[in-house]
């Protein structure tokens, strides 16, 4: 009897621990989006998945692109960033505070948020797992034009 109830005591526990770390999982989805709009992250970035749209810019389309070396770099949407095995959360808290670079340019703004919402939004941004969206004519990288026309 007391094997059993020690078995049933195990399981519960178990399920308890399983239900609680799904919870705060939850939590933390919505925690690091609000920290993304409130960062204002939208100046730069959409995330077509979740249906955020990077805001319109007051100065012109030009200003919503990043420029480095008189190269204009598009920032991409985020709905995939979640994706690449090597950028986990810790990688994403150093990309956002600039110490890691992606094709040798760092993030254009530094995090100005506390190490606990920098974590917050880090984890949060490695959730982002659905399909990136497909590139708009004029935008981003143009593709090669074919010979066939």
């Amino acid at each position: 009897m007391w094997r059993s109830l020690s078995i049933l005591f195990t399981v519960g526990a178990l399920f308890v621990c399983l239900s609680f770390s799904k919870t705060v999982a939850a939590e933390a989805a919505p925690a690091g989006q609000k920290l993304f709009l409130d960062n204002k992250c939208t100046q730069c970035h959409a995330i077509d998945a979740l249906k955020i749209a990077k805001a319109k810019s007051d100065k012109g389309e030009e200003d919503e692109e990043a420029s480095e070396g008189g190269k204009k770099v598009d920032p991409p949407d985020l709905s995939d960033a979640g994706k690449d095995k090597d950028h986990d959360a810790a990688w994403f808290s150093k990309w956002l505070m600039k110490e890691e670079k992606v094709e040798g340019r760092k993030h254009k703004k530094k995090f100005k948020g506390s190490p606990e919402e920098l974590k917050t939004m880090s984890e949060w941004l490695t959730t982002l797992k659905f399909d990136a969206p497909k590139k708009k004519d004029g935008g981003g990288k143009k593709e090669k034009a074919s010979s066939d026309e």
